[in-house]
C-alpha cells in the first residue's frame, strides 16, 4: 500500500503475537542470566583478589627485629666455649603478630649447621621462648611485647669456641628474614657474652 502524504494509513497491520512475545522475553532472561554470571564472576575474582593481596601484604610487612644478642657458657675455667646463644626480638614496624610456632631458626658456624629449629622442638632443633615485656598472656609476639629466644644445643655445646662466627636466621613461615652474626671473643672471662669481636 502506497503511503499518501496528510492521511492516516488503514489496514497496515503490526506484528504482535505470541511468537514476538516469547523471543522477547527469552532476550531478556539471556540478558539476566548474562549478567548474573558477570556478576557471580566478578565477586569469585575480587574475593582471589582481596586474599592474594592480604597474603602477598603479610609476606612482605611480617619480620622481627632482633635488638640484642647475648652469648652463654656453663663452662668453669679459662677454656670456655659458648653453650647458649639468647636473642632479644620484637616486632618490625607495622609487622603483623607472629605466633612462636611460625617462627623458625637456623643455626650456622663453622663446624655446625642446623636449620628447622622450632619452638619447642625435639633435641637440637628446639629454641625456648620467654616473654620479657608481656601486652597480652600468649605465645603469640605482639606490637609492645619482646621476647627472649634462647637457642642451645641438644649437647649443651654449640662449638662456639673463641675466635669463631656464627650466624642465626630467624624466619616467619611468612615474613620476611631476620639474620644475625656475630664473633665470639677470643677471651670469654665471664658467663654472659654481650661484647662481640
Amino acid at each position: 500500500m502506497k503511503k499518501k502524504k496528510g492521511h492516516i494509513l488503514k489496514n497496515d497491520k503490526g506484528q504482535v503475537g505470541i511468537g514476538t512475545l516469547i523471543i522477547f522475553i527469552a532476550m531478556i532472561l539471556v540478558a539476566a542470566v548474562a549478567a548474573g554470571v558477570l556478576l557471580r564472576t566478578s565477586g569469585v575474582l575480587q574475593t582471589k583478589a582481596t586474599a592474594t593481596g592480604e597474603q602477598a601484604t603479610k609476606e612482605v610487612s611480617t619480620k622481627v627485629i632482633v635488638t640484642q644478642t647475648v652469648g652463654y657458657t656453663s663452662d668453669a675455667g679459662s677454656n670456655r666455649n659458648l653453650t647458649a646463644v639468647i636473642l632479644t626480638v620484637k616486632l618490625a614496624s607495622g609487622s603483623s603478630p607472629i605466633r612462636m610456632d611460625d617462627l623458625i631458626l637456623s643455626y650456622h658456624s663453622e663446624d655446625t649447621y642446623t636449620s628447622g629449629i622450632l619452638y619447642q622442638g625435639s633435641g637440637n632443633r628446639s629454641f625456648n621462648a620467654s616473654f620479657i615485656k608481656i601486652v597480652t598472656n600468649d605465645s603469640v609476639l605482639e606490637h609492645g611485647e619482646m621476647v627472649e629466644i634462647t637457642y642451645t644445643d641438644s649437647d649443651s655445646d654449640l662449638n662456639l669456641e673463641p675466635g669463631k662466627t656464627f650466624t642465626i636466621t630467624l624466619q616467619p613461615k611468612s615474613g620476611q628474614m631476620e639474620t644475625v652474626m656475630k664473633t665470639v671473643p677470643d677471651t670469654i672471662r665471664n658467663s654472659y657474652v654481650t661484647d662481640w669481636s
